[in-house]
């Protein structure tokens, strides 16, 4: 074999042997730029729900901050409603103390009032949370309680500035009238008025009473007359919604810095 064939040989042999090389360096190419491709989309992947993660804690974040304001605001509104509702009773107390024929007008003023008031405790039960909602439910209760002592002080007060008016044109009438509803009252038998164990003695003062007060145009203020109203329920009721108040306060106060609450994701699978 001449020498020119020796090296065909030789060059076909070294062809056939590069070849596998060849496909095993490709291999490991394929399956090396497989890796980085599956690293990358990994860190993609990884990347991406960082991001959904920041944003989505963000958006709790925004909206928790959203509803603490809200439920601060309703709560500060409602205990403005009350503070105002207080020094509304307290000038229905003091007109009946001062000057009792103002007394009708300061008690209507405070009806809007109430009207406001229960308002922002119906948005405040709402919002809550539970201990929150009974304060607050505890604090309105309280400032009806004092309004309903203010209330009964002032038409008390009234009914009797109207009586004393009357004693000139009708002395007797209103000497008597005097008489009888201190009797009625300290006997406590006005509470039993439409009550079938009301004494018959009880039922002839009551008749007597309606028909003197008819005779001099009271007989409407004959429940404000026979009122006894008790030396310290205005600072009872007073001290109740002070206490209320600072209760409300307190609950308020720890709702309010309490940590987030857990919110559902509407996302996740149910």
């Amino acid at each position: 074999m001449d020498l020119q064939g020796v090296g065909s040989l030789a060059a076909a042999g070294v062809a056939l042997f590069s070849v596998p090389a060849t496909l095993l360096v490709g291999r490991w190419q394929t399956k090396a730029a497989l890796q980085a491709a599956h690293a990358a989309m990994r860190q993609a992947d990884a990347t991406h729900r960082a991001a959904l993660d920041s944003v989505r804690a963000q958006g709790l974040n925004e909206y928790e901050q959203w509803r603490r304001g809200i439920r601060r605001d309703a709560y500060a509104a409602l205990l403005q409603a009350v503070l105002n509702y207080n020094e509304q009773a307290s000038s229905v107390f003091s007109q009946g103390a001062t000057d009792a024929h103002q007394a009708p007008d300061a008690i209507a003023a405070s009806k809007p009032l109430a009207a406001d008031m229960t308002l922002k405790n119906m948005v405040v039960r709402l919002e809550g949370p539970d201990e929150v909602s009974n304060a607050a439910q505890a604090l309105v209760d309280a400032a009806e309680g004092l309004m309903q002592v203010c209330r009964s002080w002032a038409n008390s007060a009234l009914a009797r500035t109207l009586l004393d008016e009357r004693r000139a044109s009708h002395p007797q009438e209103v000497e008597r009238i005097a008489h009888l509803g201190a009797t009625f009252r300290v006997r406590n038998y006005w509470h039993l008025i439409g009550n079938p164990g009301m004494p018959n003695e009880a039922a002839e003062i009551l008749s007597e009473l309606r028909s003197l007060l008819r005779a001099i145009d009271l007989l409407g203020y004959l429940p404000m007359l026979l009122t006894e109203q008790e030396p310290g329920a205005y600072g009872d009721a007073s001290s109740t919604l002070e206490t209320a108040i600072g209760d409300f306060i307190t609950a308020t106060r720890t709702a309010l810095h309490a940590g987030p609450q857990p919110i559902s994701d509407p996302s996740a699978p149910a």
